[in-house]
C-alpha cells in the first residue's frame, strides 16, 4: 500500500483521542449526503414535472394553432395553403372550435371548455388510451324520455341528442356516468341595439355522456369536454366557421420552426401560436424555479464541505507530533499534503456515495413517501387541486446525477486544500520542541 494511503487510512479508521472530532467528521459526511440527495431529488422532480407537462400539453393541445379574428370562413382553402408546403414531418391538420360553456346535471353545474373536434383529421389516440369508461364516439345518441300529459297519461318519447366526452373528475362532480343525459348551456349572442349594447342569451342543449377519460392533468379532467365539430358549430351558431386550425408534427419542436414559415402565407388577421407560446410563462417559471432551487440546495453541499476544513484542521492539530515525526523521518511537504487531501476527499467521497444512493431511492419512490406521509400524518405533499398532475412526476437523468456528483466532489477537494497545505507547512522543530 502507498505510504500516504496507509497513513491516511490509519487516521480515518483509528479511534480519535478527541471524540468531538469524530462527531464533526460524521456531521460532515451526513451533511454532504443530505445536500447531494436533496439536489438529486429536486432536479429529478423538476425535470419530471417539465417533461411530463410537455407530454401532457402536446397531447391535449395542438403543436401549432392558426387562428383568425372572428373565425375562419374558408378552412379548406387555408388547409391547402399549409399542405402546399409539403411539410415532411406534418402529421395532421384539423379544424377546431374552442369555446366556454356551462355543463349542468341534476346534481350540480360546472364551467367548462368545449372543444369541437374534427374527428376525421384529428388524432384521438391519446383520448382512446386514457378512456376510463364508455367509447370514443361522437355520433348522435337516442334516448327515451317519459312525460306525463295533463290528463295524467304517461307517454314515452324518443329523441336524438349529441354525444359528449368529459373528464373523470368532472363526471364525479356532476355525479354522472356513461349514458346519462346532461345539459350544455351556451351563450347565444343577439343583434346589438341601443338599449342593450351587449345582450347575450343562453341556450340549453341536452347531450349524452358517451365516454369518460382520465388524462392525468387536473385542469383537463375537470374542465375539458369534447364534442363533434359540426355539433359545436350548431351549438355556437358558427355558420360553418371554425376558430382555427390545429397542426401536429412528428416532433413537437418542429412547430416553432414552421410557425414562422407559414406566417408569410396568412394576413395580419391571422395569428399563429405554438404549444410553447400557449404555455410560455409557465415553462419560463419552471426554468427559473429549477435554477434557483439548484443554487439554494447547492449551498447545503458547500456548507457541509466547509466542515471538511474544520475537521482536517482539528485533525492536524491533534496529529501535530505525528506530523513532526514524519517530517523528521524524511517525509516531504508533498507527502503530508497528500495525506490530508486523501482524508478530505474520503469524507467527500462517502458523503457523495451515500447521498447519491439516498437521492436515487427518494426520486424513484417519492410518490410512495408522499402517500405514506399523507396516510400517516394526514398531510398532503402534492395536492391535486393546486398542481395540475395527480401524482408527483420524477424523472432521473444521468446528466443531472453526474453534474451533482462532480460538483460535490469538486467542492470536497477544494475544501481539503487549505488544511492539507497548513499541515504540510508545519515546522517539525516546532512540532517536537516540547516532546
Amino acid at each position: 500500500m502507498n505510504f500516504e494511503l496507509f497513513i491516511a487510512y490509519r487516521h480515518l479508521t483509528r479511534r480519535r483521542k478527541t471524540g468531538f472530532i469524530s462527531i464533526i467528521s460524521l456531521i460532515t459526511v451526513v451533511g454532504i449526503a443530505i445536500g447531494v440527495a436533496a439536489l438529486i431529488i429536486v432536479l429529478s422532480v423538476m425535470t419530471g414535472f417539465d417533461n411530463e407537462l410537455k407530454r401532457k400539453i402536446v397531447s391535449v393541445q395542438p403543436h401549432l394553432r392558426i387562428e383568425k379574428i372572428d373565425g375562419i370562413e374558408d378552412a379548406p382553402g387555408d388547409i391547402q395553403k399549409i399542405l402546399a408546403h409539403k411539410i415532411p414531418t406534418l402529421k395532421s391538420v384539423a379544424r377546431i372550435i374552442e369555446k366556454q360553456a356551462i355543463l349542468r346535471s341534476n346534481h350540480g353545474a360546472q364551467g367548462i371548455v368545449i372543444m369541437g373536434i374534427d374527428t376525421q383529421n384529428e388524432d384521438l389516440t391519446f383520448y382512446q388510451k386514457n378512456l376510463v369508461s364508455g367509447t370514443l364516439g361522437f355520433q348522435d345518441s337516442v334516448y327515451s324520455e317519459t312525460k306525463r300529459s295533463w290528463w295524467f297519461k304517461k307517454t314515452t318519447q324518443k329523441s336524438s341528442v349529441s354525444s359528449i366526452m368529459i373528464g373523470d373528475i368532472l363526471a364525479s362532480r356532476l355525479n354522472v356516468q356513461v349514458g346519462d343525459v346532461i345539459y350544455l348551456v351556451t351563450p347565444e349572442p343577439e343583434k346589438r341595439n341601443l338599449l342593450l349594447p351587449l345582450p347575450v342569451n343562453v341556450k340549453t342543449w341536452p347531450v349524452m355522456v358517451r365516454g369518460v377519460f382520465h388524462v392525468g392533468m387536473v385542469d383537463a379532467d375537470t374542465q375539458l369536454a369534447l364534442l363533434n365539430l359540426e355539433t359545436a358549430q350548431k351549438f355556437y351558431n358558427m355558420n360553418g366557421k371554425v376558430m382555427g386550425l390545429d397542426l401536429r408534427f412528428e416532433k413537437v419542436d418542429e412547430a416553432e420552426k414552421w410557425k414562422w414559415v407559414l406566417a408569410g402565407d396568412f394576413s395580419n388577421q391571422y395569428f399563429l401560436r405554438s404549444w410553447y407560446d400557449m404555455n410560455q410563462h409557465f415553462f419560463q417559471a419552471l426554468k427559473v424555479e429549477k435554477t434557483l432551487l439548484s443554487i439554494l440546495l447547492s449551498l447545503i453541499i458547500v456548507v457541509a464541505a466547509l466542515n471538511i476544513i474544520s475537521t482536517l484542521i482539528m485533525v492536524s492539530m491533534e496529529k501535530t507530533k505525528d506530523i513532526g515525526i514524519l517530517r523528521a523521518l524524511g517525509a516531504t511537504k508533498g507527502a503530508i499534503r497528500r495525506i490530508f487531501l486523501i482524508e478530505g476527499i474520503n469524507y467527500g467521497f462517502w458523503g457523495l456515495v451515500i447521498g447519491i444512493g439516498l437521492g436515487l431511492m427518494g426520486a424513484f419512490h417519492i410518490n410512495d413517501v408522499s402517500n405514506f406521509i399523507r396516510d400517516t400524518f394526514g398531510f398532503e405533499l402534492f395536492p391535486k387541486d393546486i398542481y395540475i398532475f395527480d401524482k408527483i412526476p420524477a424523472e432521473v437523468q444521468s446528466g443531472d446525477v453526474i453534474m451533482v456528483a462532480f460538483f460535490a466532489f469538486l467542492i470536497a477537494v477544494f475544501a481539503a486544500f487549505y488544511p492539507a497545505h497548513r499541515a504540510a507547512n508545519l515546522d517539525p522543530v516546532e512540532a517536537l520542541r516540547y516532546e
